[in-house]
């Protein structure tokens, strides 16, 4: 048998061989932060799938300026993890921020709801004549 290693194995820290190909730089950590943004919206009512998405979308931006310089450079499964994650993000920021949007509705329509049905009350407020100073407990 011979012996067909040639040497090209790299550890951390050294640059790979000729023709071998590396791993995309923070390409796991933009998954991870992408899908855990998915599931904060879920969670949390959105806030901290806005703030993992955008952490995310942040950690893609280098790594995908790196991959249009040299695109052979890199791994496929470092390049499909990055593209994932950064989808992953850009959908936990935009369902964080629907989902925000909806509770801002829906606490004032609940705020204005009250304010409306309080109006023919407040209408009749002037036919009172109480002192206020009267109402004050000391």
């Amino acid at each position: 048998m011979e012996n067909t290693d040639t040497g090209n194995h790299t550890t951390q820290g050294q640059k790979p061989a000729e023709g071998e190909k590396q791993m995309l730089p923070n390409s796991t950590a933009v998954l991870v932060l992408g899908i855990v943004s998915i599931v904060g919206v879920l969670c949390t009512q959105g806030i901290l799938g806005i703030i993992l998405g955008i952490i995310g979308l942040v950690l893609a931006s280098a790594p995908m300026k790196e991959l249009k310089q040299n695109p052979n450079l890199y791994t496929e499964s470092s390049i499909k993890n990055l593209k994932a994650g950064r989808i992953c993000s850009i959908i936990g920021v935009s369902l964080g921020g629907a989902f925000l949007v909806v509770v801002f509705l829906v606490v004032m329509l609940i705020l204005g709801g009250s304010f409306f049905a309080l109006l023919p009350f407040m209408e009749n407020l002037n036919n009172f004549n109480v002192d206020m100073i009267t109402l004050l407990p000391f």
